[in-house]
C-alpha cells in the first residue's frame, strides 16, 4: 500500500496567514474567556503550527492585542455606516443599536472593544482613540471629560444589556439614546462645552 502524502498546506503572504489565524482565535474567543483558550486550540483551528503563532504574536498579549484592533475595527465601521442623516437623537440611536447588536451577536468581541481584556499597549491604543473623538467636541479638559463619561457609560450599559431578549434590548435602546442625549442636551445648555457638537460628534464621542 503506498504511503498517504502528507496534506499540503497553501502558501499565504504573511499579512493573509496573520489574517487566518485572527479569524480562527476570533472563532474560539466569540463566547469563551480568553484565559480559557491555549494557543494549541488556535493553532489548530488556524492550520498552522504553534511555533507559527509565537512568530506572528510573539505571546498571548500580543494575540490579545490583534484581537482589540479586530474589534475595534469591526465595530468602527459598522458605527460609521449609520452615523450620516438626522437629528442627533437619530444619530445616536443607530449607533446604540449597532453597540447592543453587536454586543448581543458576538460578546466576548464586544468585551474586547469595551476594553475588559487588557494588553501592554491598551493605554496607548485608548488614549489615541479619545483624543480622536475629544476633538469631534472641540478640544478642552471639558470636552475630553465628556468624551470619558459618555464612552465609558455606554460600554457599561451594553455591555448590561447583552442578556436581555429582543424587547429587552429595544428598550435599552431607547433608554441609552435617552441617557445620552439627555446628558448632552445639559450639557449644551450649561454653556460647558466650546461649541455645540454636531449630531455625528456626539455620537461618535457618546459610543466609540
Amino acid at each position: 500500500m503506498p504511503a498517504t502524502s502528507p496534506r499540503p498546506r497553501t502558501r499565504l503572504a504573511r499579512a493573509e496567514r496573520r489574517e487566518q489565524i485572527i479569524d480562527a482565535a476570533a472563532l474560539l474567543l466569540d463566547r469563551r474567556d480568553p484565559g480559557e483558550v491555549t494557543f494549541e486550540e488556535i493553532a489548530e483551528a488556524a492550520g498552522v503550527s504553534r511555533a507559527l503563532l509565537y512568530n506572528y504574536f510573539g505571546d498571548r498579549h500580543g494575540l490579545v492585542e490583534a484581537m482589540y484592533l479586530r474589534a475595534v475595527g469591526e465595530l468602527d465601521t459598522r458605527l460609521a455606516a449609520v452615523r450620516e442623516g438626522g437629528s442627533s437623537r437619530d444619530v445616536i440611536e443607530r449607533t446604540v443599536r449597532v453597540h447592543l447588536e453587536f454586543a448581543a451577536a458576538k460578546p466576548m468581541l464586544y468585551r474586547y472593544a469595551a476594553g475588559l481584556v487588557r494588553f501592554p499597549r491598551f493605554a496607548e491604543y485608548q488614549r489615541a482613540r479619545l483624543a480622536t473623538y475629544t476633538r469631534t467636541l472641540g478640544n478642552g479638559d471639558m470636552a475630553r471629560l465628556l468624551a470619558v463619561g459618555t464612552g465609558n457609560a455606554t460600554y457599561q450599559m451594553v455591555l448590561g444589556a447583552a442578556d436581555l431578549d429582543e424587547y429587552g434590548r429595544e428598550r435599552a435602546c431607547r433608554l441609552i439614546t435617552a441617557f445620552i442625549e439627555g446628558g448632552f442636551a445639559r450639557v449644551a445648555s450649561a454653556g460647558l462645552l466650546d461649541a455645540a457638537p454636531v449630531p455625528m460628534a456626539v455620537a461618535a464621542a457618546a459610543t466609540s
